[in-house]
């Protein structure tokens, strides 16, 4: 059976902002034990601010068992989408050892287990700006 290899969640912000202003941060886990959080604004097509972080093996090994055994992501849905004006929306693509994509996206309201994912996220490493994931 295909592991999971990465979790990317990308969430943009949808209400009213300035060029400047950061609009959309990506945050990917590795199954290598690296997280990759980058911030964009609404300027630039490259990342105005990109952190690396180094994770523990085991941590990381235990963060992919849950999202396959507990979390049964791989079940979920391919869109969780509610009519909103605005707030934001989230993307999720679930990378597998066999190079398929699973990829999901939704807005406002967070996916099955979804703030159990992001305090998981979270309990990683010490973030230097907090992501945004799914609230």
């Amino acid at each position: 059976m295909s592991r999971i290899t990465s979790i990317t969640i990308k969430n943009y912000s949808c209400g009213m902002h300035t060029a400047e202003e950061i609009t959309c941060h990506v945050t990917t886990v590795y199954r290598t034990g690296k997280i990759k959080h980058c911030l964009f604004n609404g300027l630039s097509v490259a990342a105005v601010k990109e952190y690396e972080y180094i994770i523990d093996k085991q941590q990381c090994e235990a963060f992919f068992e849950f999202l396959s055994d507990e979390v049964k992501i791989n079940e979920w849905l391919n869109d969780y989408s509610v009519p909103v004006c605005d707030g934001w929306s989230w993307d999720v693509q679930i990378r597998h050892s066999d190079h398929s994509i699973k990829k999901v996206s939704g807005t406002v309201e967070p996916p099955p287990h979804g703030i159990e994912i992001e305090r998981s996220i979270r309990r990683l490493v010490r973030f230097k700006k907090k992501p945004w994931l799914f609230s």
